[in-house]
């Protein structure tokens, strides 16, 4: 593979129009953290794909060091990666005047709290716009699973003919997030995807569904659980520990850990999690612009 691509830099800002050349580039420094960087890893695989079109692929770099890695798949946040805080102040410096430049816009940031919040509020200050957090979030790692009591009931796969009930729960799951609903006809395109798949799993107690979870991204040595949904009428009789500990205990047969993130705003969630042996890994933010 070549590592010749076209490359653009400005005011130590590179952009790259070579997903390969830039995966080469930023995968070892993505790596070091791996739990953490579990996003921008798996999006980049799924760019590499041919997932999606016209990506933003960036890094900062000072005398040939590399500070932080920006990743986005338009209309979606700018993905931010800091390896050094201090240069926070630099790299937001940058990026703004490339986006001025260039009439790039965004409608904001993810990425561990240290790096995107100071980038927020040099924003703010550019724009006078004030920023708003649209959702705390925490990363957790697990490798391995606690010696926990399991409800009643099995995990299974969920099959094809689960796509109105994946469909459903996919549109609750969403329901009980910061984010915009989903029409009707988008949740059972998701839901047929994912079934496709083979990444969705059902606790069933006598054999009726009471709760989900989905085996999402990989990265190099690990994987990531999410959309994991118990309907109303089936809370708080601990089926989402046991589908989300049941499922962690069988991607860890073939993978060195999972990862998933949650909502600091719930916290029974992360209460959980730990139960199963989730540990944090550290605070993300998504912020408006």
């Amino acid at each position: 593979m070549s590592n010749v691509s076209a490359e653009v830099k400005e005011m130590n800002l590179v952009v790259f129009t070579d997903v390969n050349h830039f995966d080469e580039t930023v995968r070892p420094l993505l790596l070091r953290e791996e739990a953490e960087n579990n996003l921008p890893l798996g999006l980049l695989d799924q760019i590499k794909a041919g997932r999606y079109k016209d990506p933003f692929l960036a890094v900062f770099k000072e005398d040939e060091e590399i500070h932080a890695v920006f990743v986005r798949t338009p209309p979606h946040y700018l993905i931010v990666t800091v390896f050094n805080y201090e240069k926070t102040g630099m790299i937001g410096e940058s990026l703004w005047n490339f986006t001025e430049k260039h009439s790039m816009n965004f409608p904001g940031f993810i990425g561990n709290s240290k790096a995107v919040e100071p980038l927020a509020e040099f924003w703010s200050e550019k724009t006078n716009k004030p920023y708003e957090t649209h959702m705390r979030q925490r990363i957790y790692k697990l490798q391995q699973v606690n010696d926990i009591d399991f409800s009643q009931g099995e995990m299974e796969l969920a099959g094809v003919e689960d796509v109105e009930l994946v469909s459903e729960w996919l549109q609750g799951f969403i329901e009980d997030t910061p984010e915009s609903p989903i029409p009707k006809e988008d949740a059972r395109k998701r839901a047929a995807e994912m079934l496709e798949e083979d990444s969705v799993f059902l606790w069933k107690v006598d054999g009726v569904p009471v709760s989900m979870a989905r085996r999402a991204r990989k990265t190099d040595n690990g994987v990531t659980v999410n959309f994991v949904f118990t309907p109303r009428d089936c809370r708080r009789k601990g089926y989402g520990r046991s589908v989300v500990a049941k499922l962690s205990e069988k991607l860890l047969e073939t993978n060195q850990f999972c990862t998933l993130y949650t909502d600091l705003d719930n916290p029974t969630s992360n209460k959980i999690y730990m139960e199963i042996g989730y540990e944090p890994v550290c605070d993300s933010k998504m912020i408006n612009l």
